[in-house]
């Protein structure tokens, strides 16, 4: 993997580039295209017929759907509701939603509403569309009504899920609902914990309250399910299939299969789901308030003129499976100051670690060019890490030596610096 990044220098050598403010937009804004990461101070709303893209945005408000539209947004934080009727779809992908989500369609072969990776303040709401929520936590409840059909998988429910008529099935894996389960009315297949052909999911479910399944048609099948409560089974055709892992606090109704075992006794449970472990990344990002490092005036010397100073650190984060080993290197462009260019080999480094609970080892030092080699310009080594490196961040810095010749004409000379991120 390489990642490879510019960055502009000021003075006789600036890290860093411009700063750049976020804009507020004014309360209420209508979002026709890609907004970015935006804040909006007040309510968003995405037209019909329009593709509203957020990545990173923050909403101050509402944000309200309107027949038709679409909303795409990632890493979104929204401090109140977002409501959607009639829309052509709705996808909520990291961060959170402070207030309830709401996306109900009158057509129930349009619309859906994907929720990935979110943390929701109140409840979700939905009906006529495809519903499904992965990897998130809702602190209110989730209820369904006439959906197409319905994913809860990797989620935890504060309150109640209520799921009723999704004529393409049901599935619920990983989830961890504190209240009561009812799946009523539903065809196709109808999974609690369990695969298509009845066996137990990788992800088992945690019910704090009782679990009702009635009026359900086709393939119902149950496994790898606790509910601490009362399992009711009532009017489902053909009756529920129990596989192994199934646990109840009672039984009734008919079903086939094994008979459910009584719940692990105690006065609390607990329960967590361990997802697959990400694909992860190696980032770094420079550390500070200001990306500007500047060497000042350089300081005359029996046979130099001499300047020193820090780079701004960089924190790196690698959280790949297996801790591959990484570097990150560093190489500087020539000096220039008007029509004038001077090496950048004059330009040397020692590099220090700040933190490192990453597992980084410092590069070795360069001299400047004044006294021997090339310096900096040429690729060196600023921190690196083995294979099998402690896993979280380190802090890396460097201390610079300028070294340039009495005859370098007299200005101000700017630099950039490139850093590569290889592994």
């Amino acid at each position: 993997m390489k990642n490879l990044t510019k960055i502009t220098t000021v003075g006789l050598l600036v890290i860093g580039g411009s700063v750049v403010a976020v804009p507020a937009y004014a309360a209420d804004l209508s979002c026709t295209g890609d907004l970015g990461s935006q804040t909006v101070s007040g309510t968003l709303t995405v037209p019909g017929g329009v593709d509203c893209v957020l990545g990173g945005a923050t909403v101050e408000g509402d944000i309200i759907v309107e027949p038709g539209g679409w909303l795409d947004a990632t890493s979104v934080t929204v401090t109140g509701d977002v409501i959607a009727t009639d829309a052509y779809g709705v996808s909520l992908d990291g961060t959170s939603v402070a207030g309830d989500i709401s996306a109900y369609s009158a057509d129930t072969t349009v619309g859906f509403l994907y929720v990935t990776d979110l943390r929701v303040g109140g409840s979700v709401e939905a009906g006529g569309i495809d519903v499904e929520v992965t990897d998130s936590a809702i602190a209110g409840s989730l209820t369904t009504q006439q959906a197409t059909y319905v994913d809860l998988v990797r989620t935890s429910v504060d309150q109640d899920v209520s799921i009723d008529g999704s004529a393409w099935g049901v599935s619920l894996t990983g989830a961890i609902v504190a209240g009561d389960v009812s799946v009523n009315g539903s065809g196709r297949d109808v999974l609690i914990g369990a695969t298509a052909d009845g066996g137990a999911d990788a992800f088992a479910n945690t019910i704090g309250g009782g679990l009702t399944l009635s009026g359900n048609t086709a393939n119902l099948r149950v496994a790898a399910t606790t509910v601490y409560g009362a399992l009711a089974l009532d009017g489902n055709t053909p009756a529920a299939a129990f596989g192994t892992g199934v646990r109840a606090g009672s039984t009734t109704g008919d079903y086939t299969g094994e008979a459910p075992t009584a719940p692990p006794a105690g006065d609390q449970s607990i329960a967590v789901t361990v997802p697959d472990q990400g694909s992860g990344e190696l980032t770094w990002s420079i550390e500070g308030t200001s990306n500007l490092v500047d060497l000042g005036v350089a300081e005359e010397k029996l046979d130099h003129y001499h300047a020193a100073g820090s780079i701004v650190p960089i924190r790196i984060q690698d959280t790949r499976p297996g801790n591959p080993g990484w570097s990150l290197t560093a190489q500087v462009s020539d000096f220039l100051a008007g029509g004038e260019a001077v090496s950048s080999k004059y330009l040397g480094w020692t590099p220090e670690v700040l933190e490192t609970q990453g597992g980084a080892v410092a590069g070795a030092p360069v001299p400047s060019g004044f006294d021997s080699g090339q310096g900096l310009s040429v690729a060196r080594t600023l921190a690196q890490a083995n294979d099998g490196h402690e896993r979280g961040s380190s802090l890396v810095s460097a201390d610079l030596d300028l070294k340039l010749p009495l005859e370098t004409p007299r200005g101000t000379y700017t630099a950039t610096i490139t850093l590569t991120a290889l592994s």
